[in-house]
């Protein structure tokens, strides 16, 4: 257990009198900024505002400026508490932030409040987060290998497939026959756990790709075989950390009716389907050359990313420290926003595709910590290497958060504030990932590394 430890004990003049600053570890990464503010200072604060209040508010029975104190605050106490303590606040924490001496790596999150009272002292704290103390793994000379580029006819072959497939037509499947892999079987299906309905987990008119895997590979694999009109039962065991809460852990027996089965119909691979893709496209051969240099572009931007993972994983491995849990959940919401819109994109939510949110952030935190990790190292040592973002880039984005937030009629400053906090920190980390991997041995994928 880490022991709290005060660290420093300071007083502050804020103005003639002594503010007093308390700092203390809760935690590696983490520290308690304590602060009360004299009760004098309190109540120059109380008396100054109801002064400009008494100047300027209309009170029934009392001309304007003539009410009493005793009625402005019957009138306006809780409003005029709150902006008084939001005031102190704003004021004094600089100050006190100041002689606390740390390192922040986000902005102090309020922790607690005394009661506000006029000629009372008033106090607050707030929760620190600071940078991780370590060492800076090395990073130049690092070995790499580089994968390869190469793509096979076979690859070609499939691709050209898939694209066949993709313009396919569906047809129903007229004779008398059981369900195949492949086909598209339409399906009325109801889950229960232990005799009793799982709610969301009922579908009617479903189109099931039998074999894609899409839906559940032991649900389809016991699918094959049922004939149009049939209802059969079908159980399904979820592992504990099935993104679905609701069948986590769980045995569920489906009952399935088979309504129809379809199968897709994919066109001809002639000259005319390959004109139909494109219209610049004169034949079979020349869509095979297009399909070739989309597979070398896709394949050498994945072998690019594949350098870049091997680099920040020898980073990583080199060091391990603490990140604060509020950057580790921005990053997870930042990631859950990322799959809530991959699946909008295909009509669903979350819900509908049988996922929680909080499984999901359960599921993804060690990918986020990992993201964190790493941004805190390159952040480093982009800071040791100097590597900055261009004044012609900051002012090229400049131009461009004002052109648009005049055309989206949103307030400049805000859009300016959003590209500073996002968009500049990402063009520093690419930089120095571009500098970093100009360091790196890289061999080829057949050249052992030693």
């Amino acid at each position: 257990m880490l022991a709290i430890q005060i660290q420093t004990i300071a007083l502050v003049k804020k103005g003639k009198k002594l503010m007093k600053v308390k700092v203390e570890d809760i935690g590696p990464i983490q520290k308690r900024l304590s602060v009360e503010i004299p009760a004098d200072v309190v109540s120059k604060e109380f008396d100054s505002a109801y002064d400009e209040l008494k100047r300027g508010a209309n009170i029934k029975g009392f001309r304007k400026g003539k009410a009493p104190r005793s009625v402005l605050e019957r009138h306006y106490g809780p409003q005029v508490k709150n902006e008084i303590l939001g005031k102190l606040i704003k004021q004094s924490l600089p100050d006190a932030l100041k002689e606390a001496n740390v390192d922040l790596v986000l902005d102090p999150q309020l922790d607690s409040t005394s009661p506000l009272k006029t000629a009372e002292a008033f106090s607050y704290s707030a929760v620190l987060d600071i940078w991780p103390e370590f060492e800076v793994p090395k990073y130049k000379g690092l070995e790499l290998e580089e994968p390869l580029v190469e793509v096979s006819e076979e690859e070609i072959q499939e691709q050209l497939e898939a694209l066949r497939l993709h313009f396919a037509t569906v047809e129903n499947v007229e004779e008398d026959r059981p369900v195949e892999k492949g086909d598209l079987a339409v399906i009325d299906y109801a889950g229960e756990i232990d005799g009793e309905p799982v709610d969301g987990i009922a579908e009617e008119n479903y189109y099931l790709e039998v074999g894609a895997g899409y839906f559940n590979a032991v649900f389809e694999e016991k699918m094959l075989g049922m004939t149009k009109g049939s209802e059969r039962s079908i159980e399904v065991s979820y592992p504990e950390d099935a993104l679905n809460a609701k069948v986590a852990g769980h045995t569920v027996r489906f009952r399935v009716v088979l309504k129809a089965i379809k199968k897709r119909i994919s066109p001809e691979l002639n000259n005319d389907f390959a004109r139909q893709i494109d219209a610049n496209i004169k034949d079979v051969e020349e869509l095979r050359n297009r399909m070739r240099s989309q597979l070398e572009t896709d394949k050498q931007e994945a072998a690019e990313s594949s350098l870049r993972q091997q680099f920040l994983e020898q980073l990583r491995e080199q060091v391990d420290f603490p990140v604060p849990d509020r950057l580790v959940d921005a990053k997870l919401t930042q990631m859950v926003d990322n799959v809530t819109g991959h699946l909008q994109e295909r009509g669903v939510d979350l819900e509908r595709a049988g996922m929680s949110e909080d499984r999901l952030r359960v599921k993804m935190r060690e990918e986020a910590v990992a993201q964190v990790k790493t941004e805190m190292i390159l952040d480093k040592i982009a800071e040791i290497e100097n590597i900055g973002v261009d004044h012609e880039q900051v002012s090229e984005y400049a131009k461009y958060a004002e052109s648009q937030s005049q055309r989206l009629g949103m307030d400049k400053q805000q859009l300016h504030n959003a590209m500073v906090q996002n968009v500049l920190p990402k063009l520093r980390a690419k930089k120095t990932m571009d500098f970093l991997l100009e360091q790196a041995v890289v061999k080829p994928a057949s050249q052992e590394i030693e």
